[in-house]
């Protein structure tokens, strides 16, 4: 460690970008851009916060973070701390140099007000060491479109018509906004986001179509891109469809883009990625053995930097009174606290704010930063934690206590890379 030093890249510096660039490129195994990429890549950073670990005058540690905002629970969007771009070069591993990156970094965001930070983990065994839980579950979804008849009761209504992906932005930012906002775990796409997604044109781009759906008063309100594949068994058609991103902010859309992409002629099999494990399609579906998932992994990890600001912004289906101890080895957010939700100023869909206070009692549930971070979406289960040894409940009942109060009515869901 003695002979690196630590220090912040200028973003709109074009030299300076591709030179730190270069390095989780290397780390994370992939091609060294081409000129093309290396443009898209220097848009795509300008104004985010970089961070790298030089040995002499080559950057040979990365890290990126920016702010974004992130839906909880029954609540609005709140700002947290994307982190991103996280490489060391092989020559430096076991020097210290990520935990000396992510360590200022999220000392710098704790410092700067922000509850969470955010993170999509590469290996799921590193961000468990710096406090990160996994918050958000994906899957991928395998369609049998000869099968996949919707049921005659199915949602449906409005139009549908294809876009040219580019020119149909516009209307996949106006839904994606509205339904990132509507279910835990939602990220904001920024404008950048929208731009630099065809930045750099590719084969596959020739076979990615759009697909829009407006409802009853003319309003886009969910779209389907997807990417065709022609392939044939002699004269059997035998061609594939691959969903790159649904939403939909109505049942009725969403039942009528997936009625739409599984009927194009001569696809016979479908497949949607990132996708949530509990995706309504099935029971959508005339035959649900149609649609087959398959493994589940994690997604979205969140790592909590202030625990009465974390357990404040989200909101509560449940009532109790219940005192937390978390436990923060790195010290940014350990402590003891009581979370109180009384429902009686419970709103029209029925959620309720919690009132946190620190407090010297003794715990009902003791667990980890990370912990919390799996917990505080949703999508964890206290009682799966506490059986694993993964927190400690003062009686059984606790655990099943903090699962009631912290449940909310679907998985929290994240489609969004970055």
């Amino acid at each position: 460690m003695t002979s690196l030093r630590f220090a912040d890249v200028d973003s709109h510096d074009p030299d300076a970008v591709d030179a730190w660039a270069r390095v989780p490129a290397v780390a994370m195994l992939q091609e060294l851009p081409d000129e093309a990429q290396r443009a898209a890549r220097r848009r795509s950073v300008a104004g985010h916060r970089l961070r790298a670990a030089f040995d002499g005058d080559e950057p040979v540690g990365t890290l990126r973070s920016f702010d974004t905002e992130l839906t909880l629970p029954g609540a609005g969007p709140v700002t947290v701390d994307a982190v991103s771009s996280v490489g060391v070069l092989p020559t430096h591993r076991r020097r210290g140099v990520l935990r000396h990156l992510l360590g200022e970094d999220l000392h710098r965001a704790r410092e700067t007000g922000h509850a969470l930070a955010a993170l999509i983990a590469m290996e799921a065994p590193i961000y468990g060491r710096f406090g990160f839980g996994a918050a958000t579950r994906s899957t991928t979804w395998t369609l049998d479109a000869d099968r996949a008849a919707l049921r005659p009761d199915a949602p449906t209504g409005g139009t549908l018509r294809l876009v040219d992906p580019r020119a149909g932005t516009d209307a996949q930012r106006e839904v994606h906004d509205r339904a990132r906002r509507s279910r835990a775990g939602g990220l904001e796409r920024d404008g950048r986001w929208w731009d630099e997604r065809f930045a750099v044109p590719s084969a596959a781009d020739r076979r990615t179509h759009l697909v829009v759906h407006s409802g009853e008063d003319g309003h886009p309100d969910g779209y389907a891109l997807y990417e065709l594949t022609e392939a044939w068994a002699g004269r059997v058609p035998r061609s594939t469809a691959r969903v790159l991103d649904l939403t939909a902010t109505t049942t009725a859309a969403y039942a009528d883009l997936w009625r739409f992409v599984a009927s194009v002629d001569l696809v016979r099999s479908v497949s949607a990625g990132d996708r949530p494990e509990d995706e309504l399609l099935p029971h959508l579906l005339a035959d649900p053995r149609a649609a087959q998932q398959q493994p589940v992994d994690d997604f979205l990890w969140l790592r909590v930097l202030d625990v009465p600001g974390a357990l404040c912004a989200r909101r509560y289906l449940g009532r109790d009174s219940l005192v937390l101890r978390v436990v923060d080895p790195d010290g940014l957010a350990g402590g003891t606290v009581r979370l109180t939700v009384e429902g009686s100023a419970r709103t029209p869909d029925g959620w309720t704010c919690g009132q946190v206070e620190t407090c010297a009692d003794e715990p009902d549930v003791t667990l980890g930063v990370a912990e919390l971070g799996t917990l505080l979406l949703g999508g964890g289960r206290a009682t799966a934690l506490a059986a694993a040894g993964r927190l400690v409940c003062a009686s059984p009942d606790r655990a099943w206590r903090l699962d009631a109060l912290l449940a909310t009515p679907e998985q929290p869901w994240c489609p969004t890379w970055f």
